[in-house]
């Protein structure tokens, strides 16, 4: 069973880590700490952080900030809880995910999210992003 909490202090070194196994270019440790209230985190019930999601509301939107599941946790549904965890059907939700990035495209299109642009060399290695937004009631 894996409960979701804000993260603490104490989670961001496991986040980090679990950033680093899972991006090509990870975010470095300070982005956490800066934006500590924006993530939370998806525990597992011996306390270890199977996987993290960070939202930030602007204006009417939700943006989708990052989210990663830690290697050892995947296929487990970790990823399910933590989307439907911040989803709901009042608010527009925003993300980008990588062109190349095939299953994290099929996971936010099963939660009603479609690609609506995609951003030209949006990520540091030059590859594309597709902007995909979820619009309550689609």
């Amino acid at each position: 069973m894996i409960t979701i909490s804000p993260m603490k202090d104490k989670d961001i070194a496991a986040v980090v880590e679990i950033e680093k196994l899972c991006f090509k270019f990870p975010k470095p440790e300070s982005i956490f700490r800066e934006d500590e209230h924006k993530y939370l985190v998806g525990k597992d019930e011996a306390g270890r952080i199977a996987g993290y999601i960070g939202v930030e509301k602007i204006l009417d939107e939700v943006h989708i900030i990052n989210m990663a599941v830690h290697p050892d946790f995947r296929g487990q549904g970790v990823g399910k809880r933590l989307m439907q965890h911040v989803l709901n059907d009042e608010e527009v939700f925003f993300l980008e995910v990588r062109v190349s990035n095939e299953t994290a495209k099929n996971i936010y299109q099963k939660y009603g999210f479609k690609v609506i642009n995609t951003r030209k060399a949006y990520y540091p290695d030059g590859e594309d992003a597709y902007v995909m937004r979820r619009i309550p009631g689609e």
